[in-house]
């Protein structure tokens, strides 16, 4: 029997040098029972060896003339009404180690026998292309033509057809995802880059859920809680991939017969990062979203399922009734959307849709109610009210071991310094409003002041004096000139003091009383000599060098002055109320480990920390009945992945993406972003919100957690998502920072300025963009970040 012109089936059992990479492939997927449209394969003994072998004979096809009879007798038994695809297999393609995609030519719609054998020529003679020949030289192969094979295939006509990536590199892990990418119609168009595809991220794990919200996912019937035929897609394509021994490029089409194979190729390298496989869709129809205020400034990363659902609908709750009047009353206004808070794709978010213009009464009332409230003595308020009864709660809270309390008890306990935090976060939103203000309006003077004040800037005059980024700086210079016997304790009085400043918001991240090893990092380097403390000038002394003395003397002098003044009394105020404001965090996190670890010792839970993927519902519930789910385990492993998934996406600052606030004809949305400066991309860099002045260039050290701070070394540029103020020991050892979130107002940007680093913030792609070793260069100035090379 000849073994020139095949069936699909029988490629699978021939050697690869006869058949080709592409050919053997697809015959194994048919062995295996799997949907691949039919066809057959010319086998390279079809083809002629002499100068007619790329088709330079008669009839175009380079084929021998048994075989062109073979051809034809497969041509005319083949079942294709929307005609045949011609495709290359040679026998250095769709291997382990290359994939030749895209490098050889294919030839669609073929209708007659004639038009089949010119294909078969055109496809085969492509092997000789220039693009082909650099292919094969950039990855070290023969300098030579590879044999070739052709298949034949017959077309289906989809309604979807795509490209499916069984994970994301030649090796699987546990936290890999499959990604799917779409277009309507034929995949030609996707594979030969014509357009831009519709995306879907899944779940290696069953049952497959989707990583991200799309609307392409939504369109196709795919959620959290449904499925549809991209799940199918997916576990179809695992099935590939364990059939054939490892991870898949697997091309694919959907017509009304439902899924077709139409090839499936080893992925020999990392695929592209999964940063754009996440829509950003409401789940809430209609509503539109920003990531302003708590959001932006301390919620950098995905939550918790336990955090969004408990603490931060908390904390917005309280900040709401500030302007916008109790719960009850803010859900029969029209003006007011609920729920207020929310997550796309697991990150916070605020909600903006007040449909203002339609309600101009009360507009007006609800502004008034927002200017009472940040009009009022918001300070008097604070100290001597929400701040003594935040300590007073925290301090009963603490009067019983966590250990010697029930469950309830203990939940009871979080609840209250949970609502004690979130009544301090509110009164934080009244205070916010004078230091943003008279921070803005001393930038607003400085700039007006001509050659008298060029140069100065706010941030350059609010800093120095007694902050408190400079009092944690100076202990941690004392432990580090103390007896090396003597630092546990001084770290513990440290810790006493500092340590309830939190990385993230979220209580599922670890805080320096958790791990201290930032700390101990930060003293080792400063004992050895190789690190100063902060270095900002001190403005204010009244030396001959004060920049305050620029400010000038006659009546715009001393306004100008007063200003000062003002806005760094404001500046006090901020340093002072954001260190407090995290305070109840330790006993927080402390107060759910200790219900985690309770759940471990009832089998319902792996590890303690596995507390913070439940919701609250679901740990309340337990409190409640003792009664748990057997489910929980693999629920929070999937959550704990789809979290893990999530920190890859950059978030946006409004969802949708034309979302605004329009105010009688007036578009006042970057009031919601205030502070906040949105650049245009470059293609050399990096562009967000000036926040330190100062220009550097150096090596970038990405830093996702602060358990890899370690790796930070002395003159490093630090690129990370949000710089809050535990973040600041390890200011002292950087020459620049570049973080995803945060602006000119944010907190971040003023523990920059106290360590006088050039910085820049709100650059929303930085830990996504940049690698470690990239060199930088940061201009504090213009909020830019030039992208350099590598060191």
């Amino acid at each position: 029997m000849a073994e020139d012109v095949v069936e699909l089936i029988e490629a699978a059992e021939l050697p690869l040098e006869q058949v080709g990479g592409k050919a053997r492939g697809l015959g194994r997927l048919v062995a295996a029972g799997f949907p691949v449209p039919p066809g057959f394969c010319l086998a390279v003994d079809a083809f002629a060896r002499d100068g007619a072998e790329d088709g330079e004979g008669a009839d175009g096809s380079g084929l021998l003339p048994g075989a062109v009879a073979r051809a034809r007798a497969r041509w005319e038994a083949l079942h294709a009404p929307h005609g045949v695809a011609v495709r290359s297999s040679a026998t250095s393609e769709d291997g382990a180690t290359s994939s030749a995609a895209g490098q050889y030519e294919s030839v669609l719609g073929v209708r007659t026998f004639e038009e089949l054998l010119a294909a078969v020529g055109r496809c085969r003679r492509s092997r000789h292309s220039a693009g082909a020949e650099a292919y094969r030289d950039r990855i070290g192969l023969d300098d030579e033509a590879p044999a070739m094979a052709v298949v034949v295939q017959a077309m289906v006509a989809p309604a979807w057809a795509g490209v499916l990536f069984t994970a994301e590199g030649p090796v699987a892990r546990a936290d890999h995802l499959v990604l799917v990418e779409a277009v309507e119609g034929l995949g030609t168009r996707l594979v030969d880059g014509l357009v831009e595809p519709s995306r879907a991220a899944f779940s290696r794990r069953e049952p497959h859920a989707p990583a991200f919200s799309t609307s392409f996912g939504e369109r196709m019937g795919e959620s959290a809680g449904r499925s549809g035929p991209l799940r199918a897609l997916v576990r179809t394509a695992l099935a590939v991939e364990e059939a054939l021994g490892g991870p898949q490029d697997i091309e694919w089409a959907l017509d009304d017969d439902g899924l077709h194979l139409l090839q499936a190729r080893p992925i020999t390298a990392a695929v592209p990062h999964p940063t754009r496989f996440g829509d950003w869709v409401s789940e809430v129809p209609g509503a539109r979203w920003a990531r302003m205020s708590i959001c932006d400034s301390w919620l950098s990363d995905p939550l918790s399922p336990l955090f969004a659902t408990t603490l931060f609908p908390t904390l917005i709750d309280r900040w709401a009734t500030n302007w916008g009047g109790p719960t009850e009353l803010r859900r029969r206004s029209p003006l007011i959307p609920e729920p207020m808070h929310g997550t796309v794709n697991g990150f916070a978010y605020l909600r903006f849709d007040f449909p203002l213009s339609r309600h101009p009464l009360r507009t007006l009332r609800l502004t008034a109610r927002w200017l009472g409230f940040h009009l009022s003595p918001v300070e008097r308020r604070w100290r001597g009210e929400v701040l003594p009864a935040l300590r007073g709660g925290l301090e009963r809270a603490r009067d019983t071991p966590l250990a010697d309390l029930t469950p309830a008890e203990v939940l009871r306990r979080i609840r209250t310094v949970e609502e004690l935090s979130a009544r301090y976060w509110a009164v934080i939103g009244g205070l916010a409003w004078h230091w943003n203000t008279s921070e803005w309006l001393l930038e607003a003077v400085l700039a007006r002041g001509g050659r008298r004040t060029a140069g100065l800037t706010a941030g350059s005059l609010l800093v120095g004096g007694e902050r408190l980024a400079h009092q944690a700086d100076r202990a941690l210079e004392r432990i580090a000139a103390a007896d090396p016997a003597e630092e546990e304790e001084l770290l513990r009085e440290y810790l006493g003091r500092f340590g309830h400043l939190v990385y993230s918001l979220d209580p599922a991240e670890a805080t320096a009383i958790d791990d201290p090893s930032m700390l101990r990092s930060v003293v080792a380097g400063r004992r050895d000599g190789g690190e100063p403390g902060t270095r900002a000038p001190l403005p204010g002394s009244g030396g001959a060098g004060d920049p305050v003395r620029r400010l000038g003397r006659g009546p715009l002098g001393r306004a100008r002055l007063r200003i000062y003044r003002w806005a760094h009394h404001w500046s006090g105020v901020r340093d002072e109320a954001l260190h407090h404001f995290t305070l109840g965090w330790p006993f927080m996190r402390a107060g759910y480990l200790e219900l985690g670890g309770r759940l471990v010792r009832a089998g319902l839970l792996d590890a303690d920390d596995d507390v913070f993927y439940l919701t609250g519902e679901e740990l309340s519930g337990w409190v409640g009945t003792g009664a748990g789910d057997a489910r929980w385990r693999d629920l929070v492993r999937e959550r704990r992945l789809r979290r893990q998934w999530q920190r890859r996406l950059n978030p946006p600052d409004v969802v949708p993406a034309d979302a605004r606030i329009v105010l009688f004809g007036t578009d006042i949305t970057s009031l919601a972003l205030f502070g906040v400066e949105r650049q245009e991309e470059r293609e050399d860099g990096l562009s967000g919100s000036a926040v330190s002045p100062g220009s550097y260039t150096g090596r970038a050290r990405v830093v996702h957690e602060i358990a890899e701070a370690d790796a930070l070394e002395r003159g490093e540029i630090l690129v990370v998502r949000q710089v809050t103020p535990a973040w600041a020991p390890l200011l002292a050892r950087v020459g620049a920072v570049v973080a995803d979130v945060g602006g000119a107002l944010s907190h971040g940007s003023v523990v920059a300025r106290e360590y006088g680093i050039p910085a820049v913030m709100g650059v929303r792609t930085a830990t996504s963009r940049i690698v470690t070793g990239n060199v930088l260069t940061v201009d504090g100035d213009s909020g830019t970040v030039l992208l350099l090379g590598e060191t």
